[in-house]
């Protein structure tokens, strides 16, 4: 009889059938990067270890447009986001957040959950902010401490006007925290050039790498105000200034203040040289094209999206459920007979769009017109 502490489970070996992603993140990515995911594993310290940490920064700088700070984070674009706020605004701060999707509402809870007073400036879900309502806002009741943005809204496709909300966060005399997990790489992007104090991204979006790493970029602007508006000790690892104590410290050996996925940053190393290669200008590009490409394809198919074109991400499309169809039914269809992963609206969109993603191999051409003949046939049956 087995007296083990294990006794009587059973290990699965089920494995997720390979499906093509067109989930908006994560994303099916190069072959050749995942072959990197898998190298052995190495010290995450010394000389060799630092020059490949320093390249993968080097990367995202390039990405970002910035010669600021730039510091990859274990985790998702969430825990870059909490970082962000925990190290950056003070409980009792006021911070006006751009409240127009999903990802604009998680911004506000994890600010409120560190004490500090968020005024929500709401925008409709599936259009980008006005910049006169921001502008209003700030005016008519401020003083405000921080403006917070979500530049690409994952929930809705809808891309917010982050070069003029800048300008007026500046004006107002305000650093700006930018979520740009969506936004990076896929879209413009020129922190330096916009006046963006704290960006974040992650790994797994346009990027097209593997999840697990969350990017926190932070301009000198943004250090100054941090310096003399301190935060309290919220945390450690969390806390930017860690990241950038043990970057000051030992550039060349651990600069880095704990232990980082070594087989995820061989990845995210490869794939910032393939983007890199490519040019940013032109890997922007490919979005473009490939968001452009599906939504005519629907239009000509008599579905609809639901961002107006000027106001919209090339990252993601809300395909608008036709009428006298269920969105959970066409996800369903998507998945068991054309082998298709995409997913749904959330919170008020539940129901009624479908989210598409345009990110790695899904802006392709082929991924891009088999979608679309799987849409055309369950639409019309």
């Amino acid at each position: 009889m087995d007296s083990s502490p294990h006794a009587g489970i059973t290990r699965s070996t089920h494995i997720m059938a390979p499906y093509r992603l067109l989930i908006p993140g994560p994303v099916d990515i190069d072959d050749e990067v995942l072959r990197a995911l898998a190298s052995p594993t190495v010290p995450h310290y010394g000389a060799e270890w630092a020059a490949q940490y320093q390249e993968i920064v080097h990367g995202l700088k390039y990405l970002f447009g910035t010669e600021g700070d730039v510091y990859p984070i274990v985790g998702s674009g969430s825990t870059g986001l909490d970082a962000a706020i925990a190290s950056f605004v003070a409980t009792g701060k006021r911070m006006a957040i751009v409240r127009n999707g999903y990802f604009g509402d998680r911004m506000a809870t994890i600010a409120k959950a560190y004490g500090v007073e968020v005024f929500d400036i709401n925008g409709e879900w599936g259009r980008a902010i006005k910049v006169e309502t921001v502008r209003e806002a700030l005016a008519n009741h401020g003083p405000f401490d921080v403006l917070g943005v979500v530049y690409a809204e994952t929930s809705t496709g809808a891309l917010n006007p982050l070069p003029e909300l800048a300008a007026l966060a500046k004006e107002f005399g305000i650093p700006i925290i930018v979520d740009a997990i969506t936004g990076f790489a896929g879209t413009p992007l020129e922190l330096d050039a916009w006046g963006i104090d704290v960006c974040i991204s992650a790994s797994q979006k346009a990027m097209a790498a593997p999840a697990g790493l969350a990017f926190v970029a932070v301009s000198p602007k943004g250090w100054q105000y941090m310096d003399a508006n301190p935060v309290g000790q919220r945390g450690w690892i969390l806390d930017v200034r860690t990241w950038r104590k043990a970057a000051i410290d030992s550039p060349g050996a651990h600069p880095q203040p704990a232990t980082m996925p070594t087989g995820l940053m061989a990845a995210v190393a490869l794939r910032l040289r393939q983007i890199t290669a490519i040019g940013k200008a032109e890997y922007v590009e490919r979005h473009v094209r490939a968001a452009k490409r599906f939504r005519t394809g629907l239009t000509s198919m008599g579905v609809g999206y639901l961002v107006p074109d000027a106001e919209a991400t090339p990252q993601v499309t809300p395909v608008l459920v036709p009428a006298g169809k269920d969105a959970t039914q066409i996800i369903t269809t998507l998945r068991e007979r054309y082998g298709f992963l995409a997913t749904g609206g959330m919170s008020s969109l539940s129901g009624k769009i479908i989210r598409v993603g345009h990110m790695g191999k899904a802006n392709s051409d082929a991924y891009i017109d088999d979608a679309l003949e799987a849409l055309g046939d369950i639409c019309a049956n």
